[in-house]
């Protein structure tokens, strides 16, 4: 793995060369401009001459271009001269000044799009992580209070192991959709589902919220083709979002089954108080729904459960909302 100091590195070499070539590109540019801005000076001074031919008694209108020329001697019209030259530096700032914004924003848009990926990725990962963070949070309040009341710990310590192993696969998981790779294999989603339930159970248990599972069918008949940890990531943000809006001593069921078209479909229903008439404004990011409840988010959770869902073919809905709770839909294609 690369280092911070390797990545530093390679960060400040990248700004270089890109700083570089603008540099390249503007003295080309500007030099080109000088020699035609040069040019266009020379003619212009040289139309904005004229013949003394009033001292020689010529007419000027009656010799061709050549003979006026090469008639005598050439005096130049200050006035015209000054005025040509002061164009000529205003033309050549104003060209190396559009020519350099261009250049620069040509260059630099990489950059910029690179430090929004970053600033993303930071994001993503400070709320992905953020649960988790809360799940041992409880099983350590759990574990000094067995251990100040004399109960075996051994199993919860266990769990807190499990914890941490999830921590570092959505880490993983995280990196690897950072890079734009789609990793797909063969998934249970009985599996995904059990699984998702119990690493969210301590926060449903804290906030007296029952959770149940169902299946219509074999479960074994339900796989998908996707990553298991990119897809309970998805279900637990799902799962802790209806946790955080349910009002205790309630239930949020996960229902797995059929879809039309054959697809799969994983339903998560609560009993909140609903979300309004515009259920798609929390799939945006940074976007939060504010029902009166205690729970105060960032906004990220659902819509990176659907970029996962979307990752692997899915999507991921609304699919009843009312005063008494909402359905929230993940539907994926059955594994060929």
């Amino acid at each position: 793995m690369v280092s911070d100091k390797q990545a530093q590195r390679k960060h400040n070499h990248h700004a270089s060369s890109v700083a570089g070539l603008i540099s390249l590109r503007m003295t080309i540019a500007m030099t080109i401009i000088t020699v035609i801005g040069g040019l266009v000076f020379v003619a212009g001074v040289l139309l904005g001459s004229r013949h003394e031919f009033t001292e020689r008694g010529l007419n000027p209108n009656a010799m061709s271009v050549t003979e006026q020329f090469g008639s005598g001697m050439m005096v130049i019209d200050t006035k015209k001269a000054v005025g040509f030259t002061v164009l000529f530096v205003l033309g050549v700032i104003a060209a190396v000044a559009l020519i350099g914004r261009y250049y620069s924003r040509k260059e630099v848009a990489p950059l910029e799009h690179a430090f929004e990926l970053q600033k993303d990725f930071v994001a993503d990962a400070s709320h992905e992580l953020k649960t988790p963070l809360a799940v041992i949070s409880t099983r350590i309040d759990l574990i000094e209070f067995r251990r100040a009341h004399g109960q075996p710990i051994d199993s919860a310590i266990a769990d807190l192991r499990g914890d941490v192993d999830r921590m570092n696969a959505i880490i993983t998981d995280l990196l690897v959709a950072a890079r734009g790779a789609v990793d797909a294999e063969p998934v249970a989603l009985a599996g995904v589902i059990g699984q998702s339930v119990d690493s969210v159970r301590p926060l449903a248990d804290k906030r007296s919220v029952a959770l149940h599972t169902h299946v219509d069918g074999d479960p074994a008949r339900f796989v998908v083709r996707g990553n298991a940890v990119g897809l309970s990531r998805c279900l637990v943000a799902v799962l802790d979002n209806a946790i955080a809006h349910s009002p205790s001593e309630s239930a949020v069921t996960v229902s797995l089954g059929y879809h039309h078209h054959g697809d799969v479909a994983i339903r998560v229903a609560d009993c909140g108080s609903g979300i309004g008439s515009d259920p798609e404004r929390l799939f945006r990011r940074f976007a939060r729904d504010d029902d009166g409840t205690e729970h105060q988010g960032y906004g990220l959770g659902l819509a990176l459960a659907r970029d996962v869902a979307n990752r692997y073919s899915g999507t991921l809905s609304v699919e009843s909302t009312s005063s008494h709770g909402t359905t929230m839909l993940i539907t994926l294609p059955l594994a060929e």
